[in-house]
């Protein structure tokens, strides 16, 4: 895409994203314009009150006609729905292209791509795969649904540089001309069907990282996928495969990408004896009278918390909650074994109890701090309070991660 035509953009969504997206394109020298569903009160006055001395324009509480029009092009913020939003129907109506912060930052640079997408295990194999490349003296950049947004870092890349990027469906949803070098595939599952209509709508929006590439470029998939017949079937590119099914995920799928880089095992394993996890993703808080805290508020389904499951040993008290994301909460029932309890709160508490009624003690609480602090009272020593919400954030917080260090704030002070 073209962009030296385009004059005047709007950017939907007030965010990290969002707050990116202004200063790349005001160093763009574009005339910009930032609309927001919620109202302003819900934002930090001081660095909007920056953009707007510097030129741009924000409309809150809503999105109107009005202010769209005449404009060329609108960038959508990672959590806008582009299927349902309001804010795409009447581009639509005024026929003005719409693209994702990913696709227009893609246009802006000739670095090549490693993009990894999956239910569980994007964030975690992203930082390996970032570190792994980095530490073999390679210039890369780490960003995308890790929280770093693209945008933020775009045109200080030049050809011959890798950007590692974990990406989701909901990025991958406004995809247009985006072909990474290297695409993965960890695994599928389903997940987010409150914003995707059905599995088949998640899983093409997820295929989506493969739609442009061609034969010089790579698919890296596990071979344990279902369907992974009918995915290899799609693809133009060379596919490599990782096995989940002998060893560690992540680990075999950063050594297959590396190998595409000319790097061997021996490379990776610096990297992967000196990894101490990663923040919100299975973090050890504190050791409170033998009580262990564990922050897996990454855990937005119930595979990922699974996954949490059987990676801690010893009793287990599970807080989960959050905003229902239209998924199954009985899928963890086979896995409730070392779980003595479930403490639920938010959105989604009500209907994960009524999944999981008759196979494990559950109990609502109204606040996060009384969830928290009643796990703590109801565990002995050696046990583990798992905070692995199996939701997503929206109800009560802005994103995992600050849920994450409200339940380490909470941990904390006990």
């Amino acid at each position: 895409m073209n962009i030296d035509n385009i004059k005047k953009v709007c950017i939907v969504g007030w965010g990290k994203s969002g707050f990116s997206l202004c200063n790349l394109l005001l160093s763009l020298k574009k005339e910009v314009k930032l609309t927001e569903q919620k109202e302003r009160k819900y934002f930090h006055p001081s660095l909007i009150d920056k953009l707007v001395a510097a030129g741009v324009s924000f409309e809150f509480g809503g999105h109107s006609e009005k202010f769209l029009k005449e404009c060329q092009l609108v960038i959508l913020s990672p959590g806008v729905d582009s299927l349902s939003s309001p804010v795409v129907k009447i581009a639509n109506n005024l026929n003005i292209p719409y693209v994702g912060e990913v696709e227009f930052a893609y246009w802006l640079t000739k670095a090549k791509f490693v993009a990894i997408t999956g239910t569980n295990g994007k964030t975690t194999t992203t930082f390996l795969t970032y570190r792994a490349l980095r530490e073999n003296k390679r210039k890369v950049f780490l960003g995308g649904n890790i929280g770093i947004p693209v945008s933020s870092f775009i045109l200080d890349t030049k050809k011959g540089d890798l950007i590692v990027l974990e990406i989701s469906s909901f990025q991958l949803e406004t995809i247009l001309e985006f072909k990474p070098y290297v695409s993965v595939l960890l695994n599928i599952e389903p997940n987010h069907l409150d914003r995707h209509p059905t599995f088949n709508d998640y899983f093409r929006a997820k295929m989506n990282i493969f739609k442009n590439q061609q034969q010089t470029d790579f698919a890296v998939l596990n071979k344990n996928i279902e369907m992974l017949s009918d995915i290899e079937k799609k693809l133009n590119s060379k596919v490599v495969h990782f096995s989940s099914e002998f060893e560690n995920q992540n680990f075999s799928c950063v050594y297959r990408i590396a190998s595409i880089f000319g790097l061997g095992k021996a490379d990776c394993l610096h990297v992967f004896n000196n990894f101490k996890g990663i923040p919100h993703r299975l973090q050890l808080v504190r050791v409170v009278n033998g009580v262990a805290f564990v922050n897996d508020s990454k855990s937005t389904n119930p595979s990922s918390t699974i996954w949490a499951f059987n990676n801690i040993k010893g009793n287990i008290v599970l807080v989960a909650g959050g905003k229902d994301k239209g998924v199954d909460y009985k899928s963890i029932i086979p896995y409730l074994k070392k779980v003595k309890k479930v403490n639920l709160f938010g959105q989604a508490a009500k209907k994960i109890e009524e999944a999981l009624s008759g196979h494990v003690k559950t109990q609502i609480f109204s606040s996060f701090r009384d969830v928290v602090s009643a796990s703590f009272k109801e565990s002995n020593p050696k046990d583990t309070v798992l905070f692995s919400p199996m939701c997503s954030s929206f109800d009560m917080f802005n994103n995992y991660m600050e849920r994450g260090r409200k339940f380490i704030e909470v941990v904390k002070g006990l």
